[in-house]
């Protein structure tokens, strides 16, 4: 996934032995190029400011991830008309749901120091705990991942402090009810996008944040991992603490998990951008493939269904070539 304030950059490289393959770095794809209502190419942006442009023989496939896929759409003319009219962006094709539904798995660490020095033995997360909050549930609603480290937010190191020998499980709701969105902040394809992820914003969240704190807590605080404890660092709340203490420490300790997807989802709803071929609605030959077409966001890490979203559109470039 591009990072949504750097370019999507890559030099112009043939890597192919039969040289079918170019690889063109250092530039920045600003907008899909259309011939009526079909795509037949991309515009883009060098390093040193000049344009280029790359003809499509078949079909376009974008995939730049949950940010900067539907910036490349809203630049192209296709998004909410209201949006781009409002930026001076000619309508080519009326998609509200583009950069809206935007979804990522909220972090929150909590910290145990250690007795002693311990050195790092794992990659992080080789300990990875998937749970069930309420017996009314036939899946995972909450995941958590141990880590040889402390590390946290800067608003709860300054209000906690960070030993120098601890270690964190690392925690998060598996399906936010709350919804985010991605906006053009200037006509300008190079301009960063705005990014409105509007954690917790539905007090369910909240509530899940609470669970999925109170279990880590409990493991963390367990029997068996005593002779790891020398002190529960944060949040370190004792039974008398308050609600509001701990939505502060939920508050602050948010950060993400790099899981964003859903900007460009697919279904067969009004807000639907993509169909179940991961083709663009309302146009032709223009395809998705990354996790922004998501409708909603996987019960963990998104990297594996991303493969599978690449898989499915091979399949899916090679039927329409061979057709």
């Amino acid at each position: 996934m591009a990072d949504a304030n750097r370019p999507f950059a890559r030099t112009h490289t043939r890597c192919s032995r039969k040289g079918r393959l170019s690889v063109v770095t250092d530039a920045t794809v600003t907008r899909v190029l259309f011939r009526g209502r079909r795509a037949i190419g991309v515009e883009l942006v060098r390093s040193d400011g000049s344009l280029g442009r790359i003809g499509a023989a078949v079909e376009v496939i974008l995939s730049l991830g949950a940010f900067n896929t539907p910036k490349v759409l809203m630049h192209s003319g296709i998004g909410d008309e209201l949006d781009l009219r409002r930026l001076g962006i000619p309508v080519l094709q009326h998609l509200p749901g583009v950069g809206r539904n935007l979804q990522d798995h909220l972090a929150f660490e909590c910290v145990w120091e250690l007795p002693s020095a311990v050195p790092p033995r794992n990659n992080w997360s080789e300990a990875v705990m998937y749970w069930s909050s309420s017996e009314q549930l036939d899946f995972p609603d909450m995941f958590a991942s141990q880590a040889e480290v402390a590390r946290s937010t800067d608003e709860n190191v300054a209000r906690y402090g960070l030993p120098d020998h601890a270690w964190s499980l690392v925690g998060a709701p598996s399906h936010p009810a709350s919804r985010g969105r991605v906006r053009l902040t200037s006509t300008d394809p190079v301009k960063p996008v705005q990014i409105d992820t509007n954690a917790l914003s539905d007090p369910d969240d909240l509530e899940a944040a609470r669970r999925c704190v109170a279990r880590m807590r409990e493991i963390g605080n367990a029997g068996p991992l005593k002779e790891y404890v020398k002190r529960e660092v944060m949040p370190n709340n004792s039974s008398s603490a308050s609600r509001f203490e701990l939505d502060e420490f939920i508050r602050n300790a948010g950060r993400t998990f790099w899981h964003f997807v859903g900007t460009a989802k697919m279904g067969v709803d009004a807000m639907a951008v993509v169909n179940g071929q991961l083709r663009v609605n309302g146009v032709d030959n223009l395809r998705i493939a990354d996790a922004s077409i998501m409708p909603r966001i996987t019960t963990g890490n998104t990297m594996a269904p991303c493969v599978v979203i690449g898989e499915q559109a091979a399949d899916f470039a090679k039927q329409q070539q061979s057709g």
